[in-house]
């Protein structure tokens, strides 16, 4: 049974590209695709240079013509690659020659991101860090639960026992505040149902949650979508999901000021590692909104409980969403600038 290379190339962390003598790419892998944002098709036969922006050229080309006449490896480490799509990176890359069968070279050339490996460290640290933190609302939550029944409990009798109906209407504030903080401490629990899987789509689901909103505010804010319909269904909860996807939303509809837009988009990521799980394939889900942002001060606490700049806000959607996600084996991240908020939903594609 012959080795499969090219799969043993696409499960690395590393752009693996091999271009021909006019410097023209004739391979590339799955991890090279998702760092120039293009698929392989797309890709080969290009000048290498045209990947690249025009800073860049120079450079590359100054290493490829010096790679050319030493016919020896070339290595960079920490340096500043600005793509053709203006994003910066910084990475360690190397030019190896690589002898053919038919006696042509080739070049070949390895770029590892030096982001990708802080960013996983940090997902991780963020992961821990949000678990421990769910876990101590959990532990608070249920010992403020366990006395609340009784105070219910002693308000009801002692309003049965007093004959005047104006000093009923204090056991009453009692009875209901107490009904309040009972649903907040269920929402400071998280999800109670283990999630019932089965097929589901998630365009279907995105567009019943656009419907809703649409519905409730009609006026309110313009809908862009920007969906991949190659995207496969997954195993999931529905429910949960929509419930995931709708906290969202919701936090993205109360950041707008006045009309806004929001923007539901989907994608297929590759070699995506979520925790200490590397994934060939995911699904990834933006929710994006043009809105005032997140304030700095909360911007490392959004998906801890109670955390909100909204008036209106308890600061339990997020971290419920984050619960449910986290069920389904996916993570949540935000990224903000000064002009919109991106969510991203990350779902592992190997549970289809």
């Amino acid at each position: 049974m012959p080795i499969p290379f090219e799969k043993i190339l696409d499960a690395l962390n590393s752009t693996i590209l091999c271009l021909d003598t006019g410097q023209r790419v004739r391979y590339i892998n799955s991890t090279g695709e998702i760092l120039f944002d293009a698929s392989a098709s797309s890709l080969l036969g290009k000048h290498f240079p045209q990947l690249l922006s025009a800073v860049e050229i120079s450079t590359i080309s100054h290493n490829l013509d010096r790679f050319n006449r030493q016919h020896q490896t070339i290595t960079e480490h920490e340096a500043t690659l600005t793509l053709a799509n203006g994003r910066s990176i910084s990475a360690d890359y190397s030019i190896y020659p690589l002898d053919s069968n038919d006696q042509e070279t080739f070049t070949l050339i390895e770029i590892r991101p030096l982001e990708r490996q802080v960013e996983i460290a940090r997902d991780q640290q963020s992961h821990m860090q949000k678990q421990a933190s769910q876990l101590f609302a959990r532990g608070v939550a249920h010992e403020i639960k366990n006395p609340l029944g009784g105070i219910r409990g002693a308000a009801q009798l002692l309003g049965k026992e007093i004959p005047q109906s104006n000093l009923k209407e204090y056991t009453d504030v009692i009875i209901s505040e107490v009904d309040r903080l009972q649903v907040l401490i269920d929402n400071m629990l998280g999800p109670v149902s283990t999630p019932v899987k089965s097929q589901v789509n998630i365009l279907e689901i995105l567009e019943h949650i656009r419907k809703l909103l649409q519905t409730a505010e009609p006026n309110r804010f313009e809908f862009h979508r920007d969906y991949d319909p190659s995207i496969p269904e997954i195993l999931a909860d529905r429910g949960l999901l929509i419930q995931a996807f709708l906290n969202i939303a919701l936090n993205a509809v109360q950041a707008l000021e006045g009309k806004g837009k929001i923007t539901f988009k989907t994608r297929i990521g590759r070699q995506v590692t979520i925790g200490r799980i590397k994934h060939p394939l995911v699904i990834q889900i933006d929710i994006i909104d043009n809105g005032k942002g997140i304030s700095s001060e909360i911007a490392e606490t959004i998906f801890l409980p109670m955390v909100t700049d909204s008036a209106e806000g308890t600061g339990l959607g997020l971290p419920i969403a984050q619960e449910i996600i986290s069920q389904h084996g996916g993570i949540i991240k935000c990224q903000g600038s000064s002009e919109e908020t991106t969510f991203s939903v990350i779902l592992p594609l190997e549970q289809a």
